[in-house]
This record gives C-alpha cells, sequence and structure tokens, in this order.
C-alpha cells in the first residue's frame, strides 16, 4: 500500500512540472499547424464568422490560393471544401453525376455543402476558359454485369450504369448469357463516354446512360443486333423512335435473341 502511494505521488509531481512546458509548447506550434491546415486543404472556407454566422469570404480567398481549377478525381483531393471549389468555381460538373449540388459524395457525404458554396460568393474564380468541360463522363469499364449494365471507374469509384432505353435478358431467362456476352464484346476493357438524357439516376442508384465507345452508340448496337430491346422509361426518350424501329428490323431477321421469344410481350414501355 505504502509503495502505491509513493508511485501515485511522484506521478502528481511529473505531471504538475511538465504542465508549463505543455502550455508552451501548445502556445507556439498549435498556430502554425491549424494555420498550414488550414491553407492546404482549406477549412477556413467552411467556418463562419462568429459575430454573424455569415460566411468568411476572407477566408476563402485565403483557401483559393491552395486550390486552381486543375482536374482532378474526388480521390485525389483532400477535402470536401475542395470538390466544393472544384465545382462552384471551376464548373466541373463531372464531379456532380446526379446533379443534387453535391460533389464527390464519399467525400461531401456529413459537409454543409450549401456553407461551404456560400463562403466562395464574391471570391474571384480561377478558372480559365480553356478548363470549361462538358457533362459528358468518361471512364474504362471495370465490370460487365449483364447484357444492360456495367461498371465504370469514375473519379476513382465503381460507378453501376444502367443502358438507356433498352433491356436485355435477366439471369433467368432465356438469352441471357448470350446477350451478356454481346455487350462484353462492345465494352470489356475499353473506355467509355457516358451521355445522360432528362432522368439521371434510376432507384437502384444507378447511373442512367448512353454508352459509346470512340463513336459508337453501345445501346444502339446491342438493339440493332437483336440482344435488347427497346424499353420507353419517361421521361428519357432521347433515341427512342430510332431504336424502336432497330429492334423491329431485328426481330423480322430472327437476329440475336428475337428467335426465342423472349422480346416478344407487345409492349415497348415500362
Amino acid at each position: 500500500m505504502t509503495i502505491k502511494i509513493h508511485i501515485g505521488a511522484l506521478l502528481v509531481l511529473i505531471l504538475a512540472s511538465c504542465a508549463p512546458l505543455a502550455r508552451q509548447v501548445g502556445t507556439e506550434v498549435a498556430p502554425q499547424i491549424s494555420t498550414e491546415v488550414a491553407v492546404q486543404v482549406g477549412t477556413a472556407v467552411a467556418e463562419l464568422n462568429s459575430s454573424g454566422g455569415q460566411p468568411d469570404t476572407a477566408a476563402a480567398e485565403a483557401a483559393t490560393a491552395s486550390y486552381n481549377c486543375e482536374r482532378k478525381t474526388c480521390g485525389e483531393m483532400a477535402s470536401c471544401i475542395e470538390a466544393v471549389y472544384k465545382l462552384t468555381m471551376c464548373g466541373h460538373s463531372r464531379l456532380d453525376r446526379d446533379s443534387d449540388g453535391v460533389p464527390c459524395e464519399t467525400l461531401c457525404k456529413n459537409a454543409d455543402v450549401n456553407a461551404i458554396e456560400t463562403s466562395f460568393l464574391g471570391v474571384p474564380s480561377t478558372a480559365p476558359e480553356e478548363l470549361a468541360e462538358s457533362n459528358e463522363e468518361i471512364g474504362p469499364v471495370t465490370r460487365v454485369v449483364d447484357g444492360d449494365t456495367i461498371n465504370v471507374l469514375l473519379d476513382g469509384v465503381n460507378v453501376s450504369i444502367r443502358y438507356l432505353q433498352m433491356n436485355t435478358p435477366e439471369r433467368d431467362e432465356p438469352c441471357y448469357r448470350e446477350a451478356t456476352q454481346a455487350n462484353a464484346e462492345l465494352v470489356a476493357g475499353k473506355t467509355v463516354r457516358l451521355v445522360a438524357d432528362v432522368e439521371l439516376v434510376d432507384r437502384y442508384d444507378r447511373l442512367l446512360r448512353f454508352v459509346y465507345v470512340d463513336d459508337l452508340l453501345v445501346n444502339r448496337a446491342l438493339v440493332e443486333g437483336g440482344f435488347a430491346e427497346v424499353v420507353l422509361y419517361p421521361p428519357n426518350d432521347a433515341h427512342y423512335q430510332e431504336f424502336l424501329q432497330l429492334e423491329q428490323e431485328a426481330a423480322a431477321a430472327g437476329r440475336g435473341c428475337h428467335p426465342t421469344g423472349i422480346f416478344a410481350d407487345g409492349s415497348w414501355t415500362r
């Protein structure tokens, strides 16, 4: 018991003697660390003035010095604030794939994106005209799921892509393997270009897109080859009339899956 008391007393003396040193180190080093982080990561942009809760534009201007409009993937960014800067100041719309105003969904999952975006109001943009980009997305195919669904690497994230205006047989239906193989022959190992219509995401959180390999529209090729049926999912209707004619021609010629009767339901809408 005596030994325990002596050890406890010794610890108290040691901690008491170290306290002034700890306070000194904290006073001298902490401001340097916080300033460095604020400049590099841009955390100051998200802070609001304590006086009125208004965006700290001065902090936003300081953080802007750390950012530019060089294109980056979400995985290459230091923070959600940088992602918001790329979207708001540089117009990099590809970072907001579902057009909900939140760039890099994983990075900005718990962030107050509106407050960050407001912080940049009045801050001069660093975006040169030549960095203006289209709404198209480009990435390598990482997996062919079936005849009408693939995974594509976009901004460092594997994203599920559902082909627009068409449908192929499901796993337990006739011609499933043939349709999946036909799709794989067109896109497996390729870099694809994705083009949206009106509705961007389906109920399964898959991106709805027309898929291009160079100038080949894969959706069209699968319909023309008889491996896909045309389906109208309003409000998306681009290419619908064209695809409808191609399906009718494929059915008349007995191409692809049509001889199995899998597409003979008499309907082109869902």
